[in-house]
């Protein structure tokens, strides 16, 4: 990749990362519990080296020629997003992320990305206008309703399936109308009182 892209590239990203955090009024606070510090972020495939540092009111991006750091991360690029989605230090090793981190910034930097709350609504509004983006971030929050009601249908649905099949006795022949004849007919009599 040629250099000069690289550094444009952490330019735009850095900017848009300190746009979204002017979103959330606490973000400086919050913060400040990384002020001064630094994060290297060593990519294998592609190769190439990121340096994030915090000052006290915007994180700068920066490629790298360093080789350490108080607190690096270094994987490949799509093992590093699927650790960084799940926001969880006990991730890395499962998706084979290897961490060196001297001074707790790596799970410090995840708190805060869980309790970062950036109004997206406000920063899409500026680019769509009011109503759309109301319109648009409406229908994400049902979206994200209705998937969480089919987990939740689908744990109740699961629990009745168990205590079914525990219930039911081998010898039990009554007749075969009231009683689904494999488990693929039960879970689909639930999967229909699941959805709506």
């Amino acid at each position: 990749m040629n250099d000069t892209a690289i550094a444009l590239a952490c330019e735009g990203i850095g900017k848009a990362l300190n746009r979204a955090l002017a979103y959330d009024p606490l973000a400086p606070q919050k913060l400040s519990k990384v002020t001064g510090r630094s994060l290297l972020i060593a990519v294998t495939a592609p190769r190439l080296s990121i340096a994030v540092l915090f000052t006290e009111n915007q994180l700068i991006i920066t490629p790298s020629d360093e080789y350490s750091s108080a607190a690096s991360v270094s994987g490949t690029a799509p093992a590093l997003i699927r650790f960084l989605l799940a926001g969880d230090i006990e991730a890395a090793e499962q998706y084979q992320v290897e961490l060196d981190d001297e001074d707790e910034l790596i799970p410090t930097l995840l708190n805060l990305s869980r309790d970062i709350d950036i109004d997206w609504e406000a920063l899409l509004a500026e680019h769509t206008g009011d109503v759309a983006a109301h319109l648009l971030a409406e229908s994400l929050r049902k979206a994200q309703q209705f998937q969480q009601d089919i987990v939740t249908r689908s744990k109740s649905g699961w629990a009745t399936y168990k205590t079914d099949s525990a219930t039911e006795q081998p010898n039990d022949a009554s007749d075969g109308h009231n009683k689904p004849q494999s488990p693929l007919d039960f879970i689909g009599a639930q999967l229909k009182a699941l959805l709506p």
